[in-house]
C-alpha cells in the first residue's frame, strides 16, 4: 500500500512538473535577454529611446503594440473583436493560401529564442504550404530605428515564387505617404482607395465619408523603398530594400493600402521581391521602423514639402 501511495505522488508530481514546463516552452530565459528587451507573460517589449514596441509570442510573434512617447499607433486587440489587429507577416501572392491566414503562421504560437543580440520566434511548419517564418527583432544603433528581419523557409517538395509581406494595422485615422514609382495603380477585387497624387508622392488620409459598401484598396510601385504614417503628430517610417518593377509578384504591389467597408481599421503594408526558393532554401528581408514625435513646425498635411523633407532626414540620420 505504501508503495502504491508513492508511485501516485511520483505520477501527480510528474504531471505537474510537464504541466509547468509545457506553459513555459514558448519563453527564453530572461537572463539571456538584450539590455533593450523587457518580459512578462508572453508579451516582450522592446524600448528603443521614447518608443516602446510590443510583441506578443502566444500569436504569431506578432507586434501587438507601438507606443511613441507614450501614444498608441497601432490597432491592439482590446479595440477588436477578431484576430485583425497589429502587425502580421504574410508570405505573397496571396492566392497560394486564400483567406483567412494560416493558423500556424498568422496565430499559432512561436517559439522564441535570443541570439546575436535579437529576441527571434519561430513558427512551426505549415502542413499545406511548407513554409516556416521567423521573425527576428533588434535594435540598429547606427541609424537609431527598430530593425525586424523576416524569414521564410521552404520545406515544401516543390519549388516556390514567393515574396516576404509586411501588413500593419492602424486605426481609422490618420496619413499615408511615399514616392510613386513606375506603375498605375489598381485595386484588385475591391473599390478604388481614393488618394491624390501631388508632385512625386501618393497620399492617402482615412476618410471614412469616402468608403462605399466595399472593402478599398490601392495596390502600386513605389520608390526610394519607404511608406510613412502620421497621427496626431507621431511619425512610423517603414523602411525597406525598393523593389524594381519586374521583381513585384503578379497581381500584388511593392505598396499596398487597405480600408475595410466597416470602417473600424486600415492596413499600410508592403512587399519584398519575388524570389525563387527550391526546398530546404529560404529568404530573408529586413524592415526598419523609425518613430518619431513631429516638430511643431512640420505640417501633417497632405502635400507638405516639410514633412517630406523631414521623413527622408530621418531616412539619413539628420533628424
Amino acid at each position: 500500500m505504501k508503495s502504491s501511495c508513492q508511485l501516485v505522488i511520483i505520477m501527480l508530481l510528474s504531471c505537474f512538473l510537464h504541466a509547468c514546463d509545457s506553459s513555459h516552452k514558448n519563453a527564453a530565459k530572461p537572463a539571456h535577454f538584450p539590455n533593450f528587451i523587457t518580459h512578462k507573460g508572453n508579451a516582450y517589449t522592446i524600448t528603443q529611446g521614447s518608443t516602446q514596441l510590443e510583441i506578443v509570442a502566444n500569436v504569431a510573434g506578432r507586434i501587438s503594440s507601438l507606443k511613441i512617447d507614450g501614444e498608441e499607433i497601432l490597432l491592439v486587440a482590446s479595440k477588436t473583436n477578431n484576430s485583425i489587429w497589429g502587425n502580421v507577416f504574410w508570405s505573397s501572392p496571396q492566392s497560394e493560401w486564400g483567406w483567412p491566414p494560416i493558423d500556424v503562421l498568422d496565430s499559432a504560437p512561436y517559439e522564441v529564442s535570443v541570439a546575436d543580440d535579437r529576441i527571434i520566434f519561430t513558427s512551426k511548419i505549415d502542413p499545406r504550404t511548407g513554409y516556416k517564418f521567423i521573425k527576428s527583432y533588434g535594435l540598429n544603433a547606427e541609424r537609431k530605428c527598430i530593425s525586424i528581419i523576416y524569414s521564410i523557409y521552404n520545406h515544401s517538395e516543390v519549388e516556390k515564387n514567393v515574396a516576404a509581406w509586411e501588413v500593419t494595422r492602424f486605426n481609422p485615422k490618420g496619413m499615408a505617404f511615399f514616392p510613386q514609382g513606375n506603375t498605375e495603380s489598381n485595386s484588385g477585387i475591391f473599390y478604388p482607395l481614393a488618394v491624390e497624387h501631388i508632385g512625386d508622392f501618393t497620399w492617402a488620409k482615412y476618410e471614412p465619408e469616402y468608403l462605399l459598401q466595399n472593402h478599398h484598396k490601392l495596390m502600386t510601385d513605389g520608390k526610394e523603398g519607404w511608406v510613412a504614417y502620421t497621427t496626431a503628430g507621431k511619425l512610423l517610417i517603414k523602411e525597406f530594400a525598393d523593389v524594381p518593377v519586374e521583381l513585384i509578384v503578379a497581381g500584388e504591389g511593392e505598396i499596398d493600402l487597405f480600408a475595410n467597408f466597416e470602417k473600424t481599421f486600415w492596413e499600410i503594408a508592403q512587399q519584398g521581391v519575388v524570389t525563387k526558393l527550391a526546398p530546404g532554401e529560404h529568404l530573408d528581408w529586413e524592415v526598419m521602423w523609425h518613430t518619431r514625435t513631429l516638430p511643431a513646425h512640420v505640417p501633417e498635411t497632405m502635400g507638405s514639402e516639410e514633412l517630406i523633407n523631414y521623413v527622408r532626414g530621418v531616412l539619413v540620420g539628420k533628424n
